[in-house]
């Protein structure tokens, strides 16, 4: 039986991971290619890898990983290939990092949406329009938040119950995919506001 069963791992190997598809593949791809894990930390710069641009740190390689600092990196990286910074100044990029954190009372509240429509780098998506690789921002009952890569909306019976996304949080000690669901989602035991749900769309290539 074991030898039946080796040959049967030989002749048939296990098929690769499917490759990201949509208009935001790329974005996707950035976003698996950070290992899952590495330390949740909330303090330092909360990035992945240091964050360099036309030769000058914008933050340096975190500790640990944070939420913002996670989202961060993927969107640079992702707006870099489509060629998006190519007419940005570094004071452009700094203003991004800013934003992008909820540091300034304009981006408190949407962060990622009003740092990509103010620097004119993405537009805001509605919540039906939802794309994986979209990025999102939203806010719980519990007044904390989270800034994420949306995967798929989770679905019951026709209703958007919650939302399975890639980010870095406790639960996963860093990156990870993780679901939540909806306050009002029956019997789910979430905290997410759906009122309070943002999603922006990194521009296309140019």
């Amino acid at each position: 039986m074991l030898r039946i069963l080796i040959l049967a791992l030989l002749v048939c190997p296990a098929l690769p991971a499917a490759e990201p598809k949509g208009p935001n593949a790329d974005v996707l791809e950035i976003a698996y290619s950070y290992k899952d894990g590495g330390t949740y930390q909330w303090k330092g710069s909360g990035v992945p890898e240091e964050l360099c641009f036309a030769g000058e740190q914008i933050l340096p390689k975190g500790e640990g990983t944070f939420c913002c600092g996670y989202t961060l990196s993927v969107v640079f990286k992702a707006a870099e290939r489509r060629g998006l910074l190519e007419e940005k100044s570094i004071d452009d990029i700094r203003q991004l990092h800013k934003f992008w954190y909820g540091n300034s009372e304009a981006s408190k509240e949407t962060l990622v949406q009003y740092a990509l429509e103010q620097l004119k780098l993405g537009q805001a998506i509605e919540l039906d329009d939802a794309q994986p690789g979209d990025f999102a921002q939203f806010w719980r009952s519990n007044k904390s938040g989270h800034s994420v890569v949306f995967l798929e909306w989770v679905v019951d019976q026709g209703q958007r119950i919650g939302v399975k996304y890639r980010s870095s949080q406790k639960l996963t000690d860093g990156i990870g995919d993780r679901v939540e669901y909806f306050s009002d989602a029956d019997g789910r035991h979430g905290k997410i506001d759906r009122d309070r749900f943002y999603i922006v769309r990194l521009n296309k290539p140019k």
